[in-house]
């Protein structure tokens, strides 16, 4: 019989557990465990320091620092007193963080520790004073100032009732996201317990049986694919390790010294982990599986993470932050070649189909087209943005701007985002079939390509690379020639720009918007200003009056 969404699914939830199973660890940081108790316990103490600093119902409180235990009661504390939870990026620059707390209209701010309180000392001043938010209306969560296992050890905590009803609870915005904002500025997207809450009830409840006990987090929480696998875990009774994120080195000693059966990272984190000496000593060989946000970059990543791994732990998968986050997902007990060339079997209980981009028509099955999603797991709106600027069309679908189809099979296959459409002489060209040829030379490790504005073509294509080792030549028609033999002339890059290293956001994804400045400074000392369309020069110059 298949399950139906439960309207009433809480956060609270999760951690509100019986006498029996209470006692389990539900959470370690910093070789700390704390108990589903004490969990419960210092939310309902951290939900009535909240009230007390006069946050109630409705009200958008800031949240703002690094993984940690304390980062956590304070976004289930915040949810609870009725508030809405705007999680922040704890990697972004000052000016960035003061435009996104007065975008989201926040009066009230729980902070930890963060990139730029660390680089200068008086940042959190500073950011209160251009907020004009005032210092009555900040909440500390640093353990220097609440130390819980002391806390729960000394009072007697009574516990906190929310003042909405469970109902009105569910669906509402109890959370905003920030989008990553690789490519434009980021919005803000409002989110409800409803969806991630279902997401794990249909679609991660099928993975309880092969749980391990302990699973670690290498992802931020404030990215909602973090947020929902630690909650996952959590709502089958499995012990999550946190990790601040914050040293590459304490991530590969918590790797190692906690022995955890599964992990959620990017694949760039497996990667750099994998490239250690002694790897699979020291980790791989306790590792059951691999879960991956935000994808592989090619088959070859795949194939090496494999190899570095064990076969058959690797989990990827497909989603949104609208979607609360996820849409698809590759199961453990797929065929190794879907794992290799799909993102998985769609979510149980929503509706997926696929629009041609032109016509607007919905395509018969296997023909790809843009991705509509309607369901549960989809997301409340982007705040302040009006309906005519929201991602839904008259019929209640979510417009993902991705394009792809289903196979014979009922498995999900990309084919790239839709403005990554290369336009070039008339004809519509999708990176992703060059990006696989690019990666064929074992040269390169990651591989981008994207489309610039040109006078002759419509659009260049740009070949962007990241190469293993730095060479002393770097012979572009070498490459070109090659492409060639398998890629129609139209096909071919224009031009293959190498970088040392490929830029990240703080969420471990390719960084699009910083990668073309770095391939545009390049391009600007050979290309000729004559044969470029206008909006590639602007582009340049922006580039380069950034740089100076």
């Amino acid at each position: 019989m298949t399950k139906r969404e439960l309207d009433n699914y809480l956060f609270e939830d999760i951690y509100k557990l019986d006498e029996e199973k209470c006692q389990i660890y539900g959470i370690n940081f910093k070789d700390t465990n704390y108990t589903f108790k004490e969990i419960e316990k210092s939310v309902d103490y951290y939900s009535h320091v909240l009230v007390n600093k006069g946050i109630k119902k409705g009200d958008h409180v800031a949240l703002l620092g690094m993984n940690c235990y304390n980062w956590l009661i304070a976004f289930y504390a915040i949810i609870k007193v009725g508030a809405v939870a705007v999680l922040l990026n704890y990697m972004a620059r000052h000016e960035t963080l003061v435009e996104l707390i007065k975008y989201t209209d926040c009066k009230f701010i729980c902070y930890g520790k963060y990139t730029a309180l660390v680089k200068q000392e008086d940042e959190f001043e500073l950011l209160l004073k251009e907020t004009n938010i005032p210092i009555e209306h900040t909440v500390s969560m640093r353990y220097r100032h609440i130390n819980f296992k002391e806390i729960l050890a000394k009072e007697d905590i009574k516990p906190y009732t929310s003042p909405l009803s469970r109902e009105e609870d569910s669906k509402r915005t109890s959370y905003i996201i920030f989008t990553t904002g690789t490519t434009a500025k980021p919005k803000a997207a409002c989110l409800s317990q409803y969806g991630m809450m279902n997401l794990i009830y249909l679609n991660l409840s099928k993975l309880d049986p092969v749980f391990p006990q302990k699973f670690m987090c290498l992802l931020p929480m404030f990215h909602c694919f973090g947020l929902l696998v630690v909650n996952a875990y959590m709502a089958f009774q499995r012990t999550v390790y946190l990790n601040s994120l914050s040293d590459k080195i304490k991530i590969y000693r918590d790797f190692v010294r906690n022995k955890c059966g599964d992990y959620a990272s990017v694949s760039t984190i497996y990667d750099r982990l994998a490239r250690a000496p002694l790897w699979w000593w020291h980790g791989a060989r306790f590792v059951k599986h691999c879960i991956v946000g935000g994808g592989f970059t090619s088959e070859q990543e795949f194939d090496f993470l494999e190899k570095k791994y064990g076969k058959g732990k690797f989990m990827n998968g497909y989603g949104q932050t609208e979607c609360s986050p996820l849409i698809s997902l590759v199961y453990p007990d797929a065929p190794d070649i879907k794992k290799r060339t799909t993102v998985g079997v769609p979510m149980e209980g929503i509706e997926i189909v696929f629009q041609d981009p032109k016509t607007k028509e919905i395509l018969p099955h296997g023909q790809a087209g843009e991705i509509l999603i309607k369901g549960y797991n989809v997301f409340n709106g982007y705040y302040k943005l009006t309906k005519e600027q929201q991602p839904f069309d008259k019929d209640g679908y979510l417009h993902t701007g991705d394009i792809g189809y289903l196979d014979k099979d009922g498995y999900l296959v990309l084919n790239g985002r839709l403005k990554d459409i290369i336009i070039r002489k008339g004809e519509n060209i999708s990176p992703k079939e060059i990006e696989h040829e690019l990666s064929k030379f074992n040269e390169f490790g990651e591989v981008r390509v994207f489309g610039l504005p040109s006078i002759d073509e419509g659009e260049y294509i740009i070949g962007c690379v990241e190469l293993k080792k730095k060479p002393l030549h770097f012979v572009e028609t070498k490459y070109l020639d090659e492409m060639r033999k398998n890629l129609p002339a139209i096909k071919v890059p224009s031009h293959i720009i190498y970088v040392d290293k490929f830029p990240l956001t703080a969420n471990g994804k390719l960084d699009e918007m910083q990668l073309k400045e770095i391939c545009l400074l390049k391009l600007s000392k050979y290309l000729n200003e004559d044969t470029l369309a206008r909006k590639t020069r602007i582009l340049m110059h922006k580039a380069i009056q950034k740089k100076h």
